[in-house]
C-alpha cells in the first residue's frame, strides 16, 4: 500500500489547503435544495477533509478504524463510458482523515456495495460501461463478488451471483451476506431486468452458493442499513418513479415489516446506524434518524453541501460521515461530519481554504450566491489602495462552486466596473447589479448604471433602473417589490476642486423590473452622511453598519430605518467602527466581519479580524470568532445554508483566493428556527 502523494485536504481552523483549478461541466435534473431550516437540537455538517475523486454511485464501508472507498462515476450523469468511471480503491483512516492509502484494484467501475465481514472487505455486483466516450453505451451489471484481505493486500473471488446485479444494495447480520434489489443491465442482448428476489450467501459455508427468496418490492437505487438484528431498506426507484417507502426486514424469522416513509424523496440516499438508530439522508441535504418500533423520522441535522447517490458511515465516536455524491451537477469533494453522538459545536467553527482562481480580481468584485455557486464579476486587479487607472478595472465574470472549489468562466460584466452593489432576485433566476467606480477613459469616477443578469441565458441586459446620480460605496436591498439605496459616495474629479467628493443623504427606490423607471428620490434621508458601510436588512428594517463620512472620518453611530413606518431609530454601536466591514444576516442576527478599525493605541487604522453578531431581538453585541484566519481588509460574506461563508482574493502576487466557511455554533444558532429572513 502507499500513501496519495498529492491530496486535497480541508483544514479545520487555521490550517490552509490547495485545491486544483478546475472546469468542471455537467447538469442535473435536481435543484439544489433551500436553505436548511435548522430547529434547535439540529446540527450542521462540517467540511472535515476532502476525497482524492468527487464521484457518485460508489462503495464504501468502515472496517477497523478505516473508511473503504471503491469506484464510482465522475462523468456527465446519464451518460456512461468508460473513461468516466473509477477504479479507485483506498481507505482513509477514520482518526486522521487527511491519511489516505491506495489499495490495488484495477477495473473501472460503479455502483458495487462494499461490506465487511471478519477484517475482510467484500466487493458485490456493479455496472461497467465497456464504450468508450461518444460511442453507444455499452453498459454491462456484473455477479462477480469478491474478497480483499487488507493484511495481504490481495483479491479472491466468492462464488458470482445467478445474474448480474447493478443499483443494488447489500448488508451483512453474522456470516449472512444479503443482496437487495437493483437490475441486470445486459447490453450484448439489449435487456434490463429488475430483480425482485433477495439473494443471500452464508460466508462461512461460501460453496454452498447464493438462496434466493422473494422481495416484497421491486426497486433500485435504494439504500440498505443493518441495526441490530434487523436490515432497514430506504426509498429508491421503482418502475412507477422514486419511492420513499421504508420495509423492515429480519432475517432470522424472513419475515418483513412496513416502516413509516423516508420523510422526503429518497432516491439514491445513503444511511448507516449509530447505536441502534438508523441514519439517513437524500437528496435534500436534511439528516433524519429513526430506530425501528418508531412511528416516524425524525430531522436531527442538515448538510452544507446536500447529495444524493453518495454515502455515510458511522465513524468511531458515533458521528457520520458523508461522503461523494451530487447535487445540480456538483459532485462534492468535501466529507463531511454531522455531530450525532458528540455534542454539538456551541462555539463557531471555522474553516478555511486557499483556493488557486483563475481571475485577475484582487478585491471589490461584484457578487452573487446561486445553487452552490460564488458567481463575481468586475473588480480591480491591483492590492494597492488607490490603483485607478483604466488598466486596474476589470470586467471579467467566473463563478466558484463551493462543492468542489473549482471554477467555470461566465458572461462578462457589460464594463470594467468596481465595487458594484448586488441583489438576487427572490425565484434566485436574476440578478441586480448597480452603480460602482470605474474608469471613462479620462479617468475614474463613479458610475450609474443598473443591469440584470439572466443565470440561464448568462446574459446581461443593462436596461436599468439606473441612478439618477452616479453612487459607489452605497447599500442595496430590496422591499416590498422595490430596490431600495441608501448612503453611498458620487465621486467625480472632472468637478471643480473641493466638490469632487459628494456624499449622498437621499434614499432612493425603484421597481424591481429589468427596464423599469429609473430610481427616484423617496424624500428620506440619511440621519447622517455614510458610505462604505455594512448595510442589510432583517424583516422590515434596513440596518447601517460603520463606514465613513465627511472629511473622512469614521461613522461610530449605527442606524435602522423601518420600512412600514418609514421611519429611523439607532441602535447599539459595536465596540470598534469598521470602514468597508461586510454584514450579512441569518434568522435575526447579523454578522458583521473585514474592513478596518481603529488601532487599540489610536494611532490609524488596523484590518478588524474578529467576527460579531448583533442579535436584533434584543439590541446586543457579541463577539463569535475573536481572530479570523487571515487579515480581512477587502472580503465578500454572505449567508450559505445558515452557515457563513467568507472570499477574499486581495493577495499578491499570486491569484489565490481564501475561503472560509463558518458555522456561528449552537450558542449563536438556537433562536433562528423561529425567524424568518426576506
Amino acid at each position: 500500500m502507499k500513501r496519495f502523494d498529492q491530496l486535497t485536504k480541508t483544514i479545520v481552523l487555521s490550517s490552509v489547503v490547495l485545491l486544483s483549478t478546475a472546469f468542471e461541466s455537467s447538469a442535473q435534473h435536481f435543484a439544489m435544495p433551500d436553505d436548511p431550516d435548522v430547529q434547535p437540537g439540529m446540527g450542521l455538517g462540517q467540511p472535515v477533509s476532502s476525497i482524492p475523486r468527487s464521484t457518485t454511485s460508489f462503495g464504501s464501508v468502515t472496517s477497523d478504524g478505516w473508511l473503504y472507498v471503491l469506484g464510482g462515476y465522475s462523468g456527465r450523469p446519464h451518460d456512461y463510458h468508460r473513461e468516466g468511471q473509477s477504479a479507485d480503491f483506498y481507505r482513509v483512516n477514520l482518526y486522521d482523515l487527511s491519511h489516505i492509502e491506495r489499495l490495488p484494484h484495477n477495473q473501472n467501475m460503479q455502483s458495487s456495495p462494499l461490506e465487511t465481514w471478519n477484517g475482510k472487505v467484500i466487493r458485490i455486483g456493479g455496472l461497467v460501461a465497456e464504450n468508450a466516450p461518444g460511442e453507444p453505451e455499452h453498459l454491462v451489471s456484473l455477479k462477480s463478488v469478491a474478497l480483499f484481505d487488507p493484511s495481504s493486500g490481495t483479491w479472491s473471488a466468492l462464488p458470482d451471483m445467478p445474474s448480474g446485479r447493478s443499483s443494488h444494495d447489500t448488508a451483512v447480520i453474522g456470516s449472512k451476506l444479503h443482496v437487495f434489489g437493483g437490475w441486470d443491465l445486459d447490453a450484448e442482448n439489449d435487456s434490463r431486468s429488475w430483480h425482485t428476489d433477495l439473494l443471500t450467501l452464508d460466508l462461512e459455508a461460501p460453496e454452498r452458493g447464493w438462496e434466493s427468496s422473494e422481495l416484497p418490492f421491486q426497486r433500485r437505487a435504494l439504500a440498505t442499513v443493518k441495526t441490530g438484528d434487523q436490515i432497514v431498506v430506504i426509498g429508491g426507484m421503482t418502475e412507477r418513479g422514486p419511492t420513499n417507502r421504508v420495509d423492515v426486514y429480519n432475517p432470522e424469522t424472513g419475515g418483513w415489516e412496513k416502516g413509516p416513509d423516508f420523510p422526503s424523496q429518497a432516491f439514491g440516499a445513503a444511511g448507516d446506524s449509530v447505536d441502534g438508530r438508523v441514519i439517513a439522508s437524500a437528496a435534500n441535504g436534511v439528516v433524519h434518524s429513526w430506530t425501528p418500533g418508531e412511528e416516524e423520522w425524525a430531522p436531527i441535522g442538515t448538510l452544507t453541501f446536500p447529495r444524493f447517490f453518495h454515502q455515510m458511515a458511522a465513524d468511531h465516536n458515533g458521528d457520520v460521515l458523508v461522503i461523494g455524491g451530487i447535487s445540480r451537477g456538483m459532485r462534492p469533494a468535501h466529507i463531511e461530519r454531522l455531530a450525532v453522538s458528540t455534542p454539538q459545536p456551541e462555539k463557531a467553527t471555522v474553516n478555511h481554504w486557499m483556493v488557486p482562481t483563475p481571475s485577475a480580481a484582487k478585491n471589490r468584485q461584484g457578487f452573487f450566491v446561486r445553487d452552490g455557486w460564488i458567481y463575481m464579476f468586475g473588480g480591480n486587479n491591483s492590492t494597492g489602495q488607490h490603483d485607478f487607472e483604466s488598466d486596474n478595472f476589470l470586467d471579467e465574470c467566473y463563478r466558484l462552486n463551493l462543492a468542489t472549489m473549482t471554477w467555470r468562466p461566465c458572461g462578462d460584466y457589460p464594463m470594467a466596473r468596481q465595487s458594484i452593489q448586488t441583489l438576487m432576485s427572490e425565484d434566485g433566476t436574476t440578478g441586480f447589479a448597480l452603480g460602482g467606480f470605474g474608469h471613462s477613459g479620462e479617468l475614474a469616477h463613479t458610475h450609474v448604471e443598473g443591469g440584470t443578469y439572466d443565470f440561464k441565458t448568462n446574459r446581461w441586459d443593462m436596461t436599468g433602473p439606473h441612478l439618477p446620480v452616479s453612487r459607489s460605496q452605497f447599500g442595496l436591498t430590496e422591499y416590498d417589490g422595490k430596490y431600495w439605496v441608501f448612503g453611498g459616495l458620487d465621486y467625480d474629479p472632472r468637478r471643480e476642486e473641493g466638490d469632487h467628493f459628494r456624499h449622498l443623504t437621499e434614499v432612493l427606490s425603484a421597481d424591481s423590473v429589468a427596464g423599469s423607471d429609473d430610481f427616484a428620490d423617496t424624500g428620506i434621508k440619511l440621519q447622517s452622511p455614510r458610505r462604505a458601510f455594512g448595510g442589510v436588512k432583517v424583516g422590515s428594517s434596513y440596518y447601517m453598519l460603520g463606514g465613513m463620512k465627511e472629511d473622512f472620518q469614521l461613522v461610530d453611530d449605527c442606524d435602522a430605518f423601518d420600512f412600514e413606518s418609514q421611519s429611523w431609530s439607532r441602535i447599539t454601536p459595536p465596540a470598534r467602527t469598521r470602514l468597508s466591514p461586510e454584514a450579512a444576516v441569518i434568522g435575526d442576527k447579523i454578522y458583521l466581519a473585514g474592513g478596518m478599525s481603529p488601532k487599540l493605541d489610536g494611532d490609524g487604522l488596523e484590518p478588524n479580524r474578529s467576527l460579531e453578531m448583533y442579535d436584533t431581538t434584543n439590541d446586543t453585541w457579541t463577539t463569535v470568532v475573536e481572530e479570523l484566519p487571515f487579515s480581512l481588509r477587502h472580503i465578500r460574506m454572505m449567508p450559505f445554508r445558515s452557515q457563513l461563508m467568507i472570499f477574499s482574493s486581495h493577495e499578491a502576487p499570486a491569484n489565490t483566493a481564501h475561503v472560509v466557511l463558518i458555522n456561528p455554533g449552537t450558542g449563536t444558532m438556537r433562536q433562528l428556527a423561529s425567524t424568518t429572513t426576506d
